[in-house]
Order: structure tokens, then sequence, then C-alpha cells
């Protein structure tokens, strides 16, 4: 494989380069997320084991990081509520990153970038979510 590699899984477009994965937000993403069954987690798991097929190095992202990262770009609004039921146990730095985050993500959510923290500069809020995942996956039900 090439070191950008851009494959389909579930009709969900998916594009693999070094310390980044590219997904493409649209319906076919959203589609997959609605189906009993289906979650960020399983859509995680299948990304970072396909990374390392194509990359031939392990994603330095954690599965619950990545997890969070899909959904909040995938349901900024109902993300927001949903970290809006952890906002008392969050830190204040972490509160103020956040909303800042979400209104940006708000105006650019047709690809989600998840890189390594070399290359994207928002991973450490997805991985400080990462230890709230039961209240985000919980307040986002079956869309989680």
């Amino acid at each position: 494989m090439t070191p950008s590699e851009k494959n389909l899984f579930h009709e969900i477009s998916i594009h693999y380069q070094p310390q980044l994965v590219q997904i493409v937000c649209d319906q076919n993403l959203k589609d997959y997320l609605r189906e009993k069954g289906n979650g960020s987690l399983q859509l995680a798991d299948y990304i970072l084991k396909e990374y390392q097929n194509c990359q031939h190095t392990p994603l330095k992202i954690s599965r619950d990081s990545l997890a969070i990262e899909i959904l909040a770009h995938t349901y900024v609004d109902s993300f927001s509520q949903a970290v809006s039921a952890a906002e008392p146990l969050l830190p204040l730095s972490l509160r103020q990153a956040l909303k800042q985050l979400i209104h940006s993500i708000r105006s650019h959510t047709e690809i989600i970038d998840c890189g390594e923290t070399e290359v994207d500069s928002n991973r450490w809020i997805w991985d400080k979510l990462a230890p709230y995942k039961s209240i985000i996956y919980g307040a986002l039900g079956d869309r989680a």
C-alpha cells in the first residue's frame, strides 16, 4: 500500500496518511452510526487496525479518543449537550478549550481530521475527554 491510502468501510470514506486519518463526515457515516450494533467504538477499532495495515505502524491515538472525536464531529449539537452533563467534572481549562473547539467544529464538519499529537493541536482535548467516555456514550445512546 502507498503512504497515503483511501478505502471504504460500510460506504464511509477513510483516508490514511502518516500520523493522520481523515474521515468523510457525510450521510454514510451517520447511517452507519445509527444502525443497531454499530458505533464509534467499532469504527475506531476498524480504523486503528486498518491504519496499522496501511502505514505499518500503530496510530498513536487511543480507541476512546478516536471514537469521541468521531462522535463530536458527527453529532456536534448532541455531543455538546452530552459534554455539558460532564461539565462540572471537567477542569476549567478543558471546558474553555472545548467550547472554542465545538464552535470551530460546527463550521468545519465535512472532513474529520484525526491526527496524532504531533500533527493535531486538538488531540489533547479528545484524550482528556476519554476518561468521561461512559457519560458521553451514555448521553448519545444508540448513536455512540
